[in-house]
């Protein structure tokens, strides 16, 4: 059975239990639940029961919707293994469970300090090294964990099929303990010097990760196939060669997980922000959902028809890639926009990632999931959509500033000032890490295999075989005298 038929199969048994959960413990009629549906987030003191019955604090929730993150792994697997050649299936599975395992290692001794501890001087947290798993000032371990291992595993597409397995860990452990969770302090920590000691009446706005997580990982990819170079064949006497991947199906099933789990970090990020819960906090979680959904399908229905423009075929790797960059933008946004803003991102969007990937092509630069195209460029494009569409009501409600974006008039130059201070600091601090990481790999010929080894397939050389044994098989079978 291929990953993408096991992804699916998981997605059905995720959702039938939660829904049958739901039902086995609310114990109400369903004409009953929208009159106790404002109780939902309601906030039980340490040690006291509430009369109604059930009762969920905004941690729930928020838990809930990590476990959503979380699921966004198989999600990048199947589309990584997807648009990857079946020689490499195994390596890119063995990576990214490699990835998983040792960033929630290193976000547990270190990188939730670093991001969500007791600030030191506005620059970094300084407490909760080796976490208990308690929740401080609403940032649940497990929550902001998915989002540190998103950051990694969004730039580990972009070095696909021609870098050595020890690469992985070593920038993982450089992104979960030193990059993102700094980026994280200085954009989300209420005392943070971006946020506190600027003297700005704004603050900078990414609702869920837009520079945080898509900024950091795509960049950090992007850096990364940059240094490694591009796989061999890719680009030969200034002539563009497609390298097509071996399971379509894989990269359109794991795109629509993505979508899926992707819910649960916009979603989950309102209960972080609306952590007093109520009617307020129900209804922006209703827009965010709106939103999201309405910026990715204008992503994608714009990529694949100004590609098929382009080309005169209708690609499907585009149609996902582009319904993911609309996911991606919204991702800084959706909870500080109204849903025609949403739309209006959602276009540009899917021409920016079109563009990109474009300009990619033409520089030379080999990225064989488009992951900086996908994600660094839409994450920007996200942060500074909101320093024009950010409406002031929403953001009051959010972080308590009265500020919106300039087409409001309320402070919008500040706020659009605003944006490209945290861009700007984003994007330095997570390009000097990535510099450093991948030149002393380089520099001690640690990042890339060898000519035989990306010939032959990693998954030959270094994994003890191919991922699809019977396809080998199947060609010796069929050669003469077998």
């Amino acid at each position: 059975m291929h990953l993408a038929s096991w992804g699916c199969s998981l997605l059905f048994l995720a959702c039938t239990a939660f829904l049958l959960g739901s039902v086995v413990a609310s114990g109400v009629d369903p004409d009953e639940r929208q009159d106790q549906s404002r109780f939902l987030l309601e906030q039980v003191p340490p040690g006291q029961v509430s009369n109604n019955s059930p009762t969920y604090t905004a941690s729930d929730f928020v838990l809930l919707n990590g476990f959503l993150i979380f699921f966004m792994q198989i999600g990048f697997v199947s589309a990584e293994s997807g648009q990857g050649r079946a020689k490499n299936v195994r390596n890119i599975l063995l990576k990214n469970s490699v990835n998983i395992m040792l960033c929630a290692i290193c976000w547990w001794a270190v990188g939730y300090a670093f991001a969500y501890g007791k600030t030191a001087g506005g620059l970094l947290g300084v407490s909760h090294f080796f976490s208990d798993g308690e929740t401080f000032d609403s940032k649940p371990w497990f929550f902001t964990w998915a989002f540190c291992l998103s950051s990694v595993t969004i730039a580990s597409g972009c070095l696909a099929e021609r870098t050595h397995l020890f690469v992985y860990p070593v920038y993982t452990a450089v992104v979960s303990i030193i990059v993102h969770p700094v980026v994280a302090h200085w954009v989300w920590a209420p005392d943070s010097w971006l946020n506190a000691r600027v003297g700005c009446p704004c603050r900078f706005l990414d609702f869920a990760g837009g520079a945080v997580v898509h900024i950091v990982g795509g960049l950090t990819g992007l850096i990364g196939a940059i240094l490694c170079g591009p796989r061999m064949g890719r680009f030969e006497d200034g002539v563009n060669k497609d390298i097509p991947g071996h399971d379509v199906s894989s990269v359109s099933l794991g795109s629509l997980m993505l979508w899926f789990g992707w819910f649960g970090f916009n979603c989950g990020s309102t209960y972080i922000y609306m952590a007093d819960g109520g009617p307020a906090a129900s209804a922006a979680v209703s827009r965010v959902a709106l939103n999201m959904t309405l910026c990715a399908s204008a992503a994608g229905m714009t990529s694949l028809v100004v590609a098929s423009l382009q080309t005169g075929t209708f690609d499907l790797a585009v149609c996902c890639n582009g319904l993911m960059a609309g996911l991606s933008a919204s991702t800084a946004n959706v909870g500080f926009i109204t849903p025609w803003a949403s739309c209006i991102t959602g276009i540009l969007a899917g021409l920016l990632y079109v563009g990109s990937s474009r300009l990619l092509v033409r520089l030379g630069i080999d990225d064989p999931l488009d992951s900086s195209a996908i994600h660094c460029g839409s994450g920007l494009l996200g942060v500074v959509v909101s320093g024009f569409l950010a409406r002031p009501a929403y953001v009051r409600s959010m972080v308590g500033r009265s500020c919106g974006g300039l087409v409001y008039g309320t402070r919008g130059g500040i706020q659009l000032g605003m944006q490209m201070l945290g861009l700007a600091v984003s994007i330095a601090w997570t390009a000097f890490w990535s510099v450093v990481t991948f030149m002393a790999l380089k520099r001690f010929n640690l990042l890339r295999v060898d000519q035989q080894t990306e010939l032959a397939g990693i998954d030959n050389m270094e994994h003890g075989g191919p991922a699809y044994p019977e396809f080998l098989q199947r060609v010796q079978s069929s050669r003469t005298g077998f």
